[in-house]
């Protein structure tokens, strides 16, 4: 083996070492990350318990952490949810080694059922969920979307979900659909913080958060709508965003074809 190539193994081999190191590093943030969400609404739930308990407590209030303890669990079963998602994406795993087979969904009560979800969460920061129910009539009528349920429903809580972490206070977050000649799409509208244009550019890409997002809540993984977008690629679909101002509308967009 001559200098050059000798040269050259020690500089491929510095390449990978740095690699590992940077892989190490951001394993190591997301575990910590991680952690930290999953912490705070065990946390909460912990301490709306020992609370229950104390007999001091008025019925009233009792009523109130019961609330939020669903409320909690709500959170605490989507991060999971999430975690499993993602765990499986980090191993190099296709989505579709481990997805159940596409089903004809009713999307109208598919929505119901998330935003109920949801609201718990949503009325401790003073929001309102609405599904905008004529959308879906108007969109669907009797016809079902052909999907893997368990995966788009992962994808639209996503979105519920950041509707409500970033959306102004007493302010009605909207879920909806709306469809032209190609595609049929879930919407989900909010007012809250601003996103701008270079953000809309990079809004998808895994562990990017804003600044204003980072800002409003410290804590974040990034991987919500990461998950998402691949999602609704399983799906030959997209995932779109359009903002103005403080109004921020994220639409999955499944094919027509797809209606059944």
């Amino acid at each position: 083996m001559n200098e050059s190539q000798i040269a050259a193994l020690v500089s491929e081999n510095e390449r990978l070492k740095a690699e590992l190191n940077e892989v190490r590093a951001s394993s190591n943030q997301y575990l910590q990350n991680v952690a930290h969400q999953l912490t705070a609404p065990l946390g909460a739930i912990k301490w709306s318990i020992e609370a229950l308990k104390d007999p001091q407590v008025p019925i009233g209030r009792k009523s109130n952490l019961l609330s939020s303890i669903y409320s909690q669990a709500t959170i605490l079963v989507h991060l999971i949810k999430n975690f499993a998602l993602m765990s499986n994406l980090e191993a190099d795993l296709e989505l579709g080694q481990f997805r159940e087979k596409p089903e004809p969904i009713d999307m109208m009560r598919l929505a119901i059922n998330l935003a109920n979800d949801f609201q718990p969460q949503a009325s401790e920061r003073g929001n309102k969920i609405v599904v905008a129910e004529s959308t879906f009539h108007k969109v669907f009528g009797s016809k079902k979307l052909a999907i893997e349920k368990n995966l788009v429903a992962q994808a639209i809580s996503n979105l519920l979900e950041n509707a409500v972490k970033y959306a102004d206070s007493r302010e009605t977050i909207n879920l909806l659909a709306q469809a032209d000649d190609r595609t049929v799409s879930i919407v989900v509208e909010s007012k809250g913080i601003p996103i701008s244009d270079e953000e809309k550019r990079n809004i998808f890409a895994r562990g990017f958060r804003g600044a204003a997002a980072r800002q409003k809540v410290a804590a974040g993984t990034g991987i919500g709508l990461y998950l998402a977008s691949r999602v609704m690629k399983l799906h030959q679909g997209a995932i779109h965003v359009d903002a103005q101002g403080r109004i921020s509308r994220f639409a999955l967009e499944f094919p027509r074809p797809k209606l059944k």
